[in-house]
């Protein structure tokens, strides 16, 4: 492989980090792949962490001030940490948890002021599609991140359709305000049948992804098997 860690696959990761877990020690696997065992170390930390989101690292990550409030406020109350935060709310870097509660309790400000994006504040959206993103994100493991990237919409959006999803089904994310026209709160049978479909597909795309990061570990076993073969081979008849 040999690039920076920022510039390998998901799925280079995966397999990394699958050899492992598998009992192979980091460094093997690095003079292997010709990475710095340094660097596998931290994306195995990562996903026993985050999961398949605490490999993926976003350019620019935003989030409504709401909620680092209320990750804050959390935070002050006791009874967690850091890392579970983390876990709970899926921030792939520590630190920003970190940096809010320091400028929290010196007075200071929470809300994005730089770096502003349209993404950051979130967009419109029709109950069917705040039901399609919350399946696609318990389909995918809670990947909130992949699915800020997928549907162009806001972290804070993600987490709160998919925890109402969770708690209260479809009709929880039901848009109740002004009686909104495209959110009419039932779902024909039709709209049912379209978001069941999704939800499949969802879960198909994942399974494949696993299907295809098994055979990439396969075949790499299966090569080192041959080299072994072959090493073993050489010395073979060099003896004789």
């Amino acid at each position: 492989m040999g690039k920076k860690g920022s510039q390998y696959s998901l799925e280079e990761k995966l397999v990394c980090i699958h050899l492992v877990e598998q009992g192979m020690n980091p460094h093997a696997v690095g003079d292997q792949y010709n990475i710095k065992d340094d660097q596998i170390r931290q994306w195995v930390s990562r996903y026993h962490q985050d999961g398949k989101p605490g490999l993926i690292r976003p350019k620019l990550q935003h989030y409504p001030t709401e909620l680092k409030e209320e990750i804050v406020q959390k935070y002050l109350a006791g009874q967690t940490s850091y890392p579970q935060l983390a876990k709970e709310y899926q921030i792939p870097n520590i630190s920003s948890i970190y940096q809010w509660v320091t400028r929290y309790t010196s007075g200071k400000s929470l809300k994005t002021i730089r770096g502003k994006t349209a993404v950051k504040d979130g967009r419109k959206t029709t109950q069917l599609e705040r039901i399609e993103i919350a399946q696609w994100v318990i389909a995918n493991d809670l990947d909130y991140v992949g699915a800020i990237q997928k549907f162009a919409v806001s972290y804070g959006q993600v987490y709160a359709w998919t925890k109402k999803f969770k708690q209260g089904g479809p009709s929880a994310l039901e848009d109740r305000r002004g009686k909104a026209v495209e959110d009419h709160g039932e779902l024909t049978e039709n709209e049912k049948l379209t978001l069941e479909n999704k939800r499949l597909q969802a879960r198909v795309e994942r399974l494949s992804t696993e299907l295809a990061v098994r055979e990439k570990i396969q075949e790499l076993e299966r090569r080192n098997a041959l080299k072994r073969k072959g090493t073993k081979s050489s010395k073979n008849s060099h003896k004789k």
